[in-house]
């Protein structure tokens, strides 16, 4: 029974240490044996079991990019979930980055496979990254979620459009007269 007395940033932070003297194949291991996370409307979030898992998630995340553990990374989309229960998919993104760093292309060319996920979660983080990496071979993927997609995968792909058009308008020479 965890303690009650504990905040979940201390939870996340003793799993997370935990693993300093396992392998890299159990932490893949590991991730890959969790459940993929539920929607957060999902009733199972006001249990604190359910956030054990969480915590379990979040805490593989962090290992994964310390380690820099890139084979982690579809894991961690395939698992994530639709919304962002407790605020705590939001750091999803910098375990990413930090997991490739300074490799971009490699991250959106995931990133683009987890777009093709029947899983709202995964498309919506994945889109998410998509959205701050600024690479081009993303516009088709978020003109397409305009289209059918839930609101919150709407709204990351409308952002990710918006930065590619600055970006290409920033990259531009001026006009001269």
């Amino acid at each position: 029974m965890p303690d009650a007395r504990k905040r979940p940033h201390q939870i996340i932070a003793e799993i997370a240490a935990d693993y300093a003297g396992r392998s890299d194949a159990v932490v893949l291991a590991d991730l890959t044996a969790l459940p993929p996370l539920a929607d957060a409307d999902d009733p199972c979030w006001r249990t604190d079991a359910y956030w054990q898992i969480a915590y379990r998630y979040v805490a593989l995340a962090d290992v994964a990019a310390s380690r820099r553990l890139a084979s982690a990374i579809a894991l961690l989309l395939e698992r994530a979930s639709y919304g962002d229960p407790g605020e705590m998919m939001r750091d999803l993104r910098h375990s990413l980055e930090a997991i490739v760093n300074p490799d971009w292309p490699k991250l959106a060319e995931i990133c683009i496979a987890a777009c093709r996920s029947p899983r709202r979660g995964t498309r919506l983080w994945a889109m998410d990254q998509l959205a701050i990496l600024d690479d081009p071979r993303a516009k088709p993927i978020f003109e397409a979620a305009l289209d059918g997609e839930p609101p919150a995968i709407r709204s990351v792909a409308a952002i990710g459009l918006e930065r590619l058009r600055a970006a290409s308008a920033a990259s531009r020479p001026p006009i001269s007269k």
